[in-house]
């Protein structure tokens, strides 16, 4: 036997390791996923009090001086005109420890585009470990192979991107233009720079 070919028993037990590493790999991704909204639900939860901040504590002092200035203010003008203490109007002045964040819509919509976002970094990642996994696969197998013939049709299986290829915006246009004409609508095309 060959020095450079591998035995049948050790390409059985390289093909055992590679689909295991791939099961291990997929399941780390989800675990990676799990973490990743967990620490972006940290950031959106996170509290920024306004005593943690040297500048945000004097701006505070200082609004919150402005505030009863002005409240005083209008409390004596309320007076004036008559108005009954507890209908008069009266400014209020308060810090949000979340900005934006503190309405739970925002947060549900951020929590949305992020598991959004992270299930597509996942998907990548999962084809990633999968095109490495039959790649790692395919050289094994490729190893043990003698006959040209069995060669041959290894090297004859299609490729994605013969499978898949790129888009051409001008048939997406074309496309687009037939849909619309089909429902009744004037079709959008992008065309070149005018002539204008």
């Amino acid at each position: 036997m060959s020095a450079d070919r591998m035995t049948k028993g050790e390409r059985d037990d390289l093909m055992r390791l590679v689909k295991q590493r791939e099961r291990v790999a997929k399941t780390a991704a989800e675990q990676r996923s799990a973490a990743m909204l967990a620490e972006f639900e940290q950031q959106i939860s996170a509290l920024h009090k306004f005593n943690t901040n040297e500048v945000w504590a004097a701006a505070v002092a200082a609004a919150t001086t402005a505030a009863k200035e002005a409240n005083e203010k209008i409390e004596a003008e309320a007076a004036r005109l008559g108005i009954p203490e507890e209908f008069r109007p009266r400014m209020r002045f308060g810090w949000e420890t979340r900005g934006e964040n503190e309405y739970a819509q925002r947060r549900a919509e951020l929590r949305r585009v992020a598991k959004a976002e992270i299930d597509a970094i996942e998907k990548v990642a999962r084809v990633q470990i999968e095109a490495s996994s039959v790649q790692a696969q395919t050289d094994i197998i490729a190893n043990g192979l003698n006959s040209d013939a069995a060669l041959a049709f290894l090297n004859s299986l299609p490729q994605i991107e013969s499978m898949m290829p790129p888009l051409d915006v001008t048939a997406i246009q074309a496309k687009l233009a037939e849909r619309a004409r089909g429902s009744g609508h004037r079709p959008f095309l992008v065309t070149g720079p005018s002539d204008d």
